[in-house]
């Protein structure tokens, strides 16, 4: 998806593929912060290119490498068609 095209329509049908939702009310630029919902109602800030092209959701749900906290993938997948489309429990 080149990224000169996106739209805000484009970025709701991102956030729907990923259970979500986009809170933003325009398209401020593909590498500007969006407000996002997750499908567990987490809110966050994010610019398309980093959920898009970076691959990256939720900073709740899916925390960082380092973060010894780990993923609940059997929970998330619950709420996000993309994982659950390949996460076998």
């Amino acid at each position: 998806m080149p990224f000169d095209d996106l739209s805000l329509t484009d970025l709701t049908e991102f956030a729907k593929s990923r259970g979500g939702a986009c809170l933003s009310t325009e398209f401020s630029g593909p590498n500007e912060p969006h407000r996002w919902r997750c499908g567990r109602n987490h809110e966050f800030q994010a610019s398309p290119v980093l959920l898009i092209h970076g691959g990256y959701w939720c900073y709740v749900c899916f925390p960082s490498v380092s973060d010894q906290s780990g993923w609940d993938y059997d929970e998330i997948v619950l709420t996000d068609p993309l994982l659950h489309q390949f996460h076998r429990a």
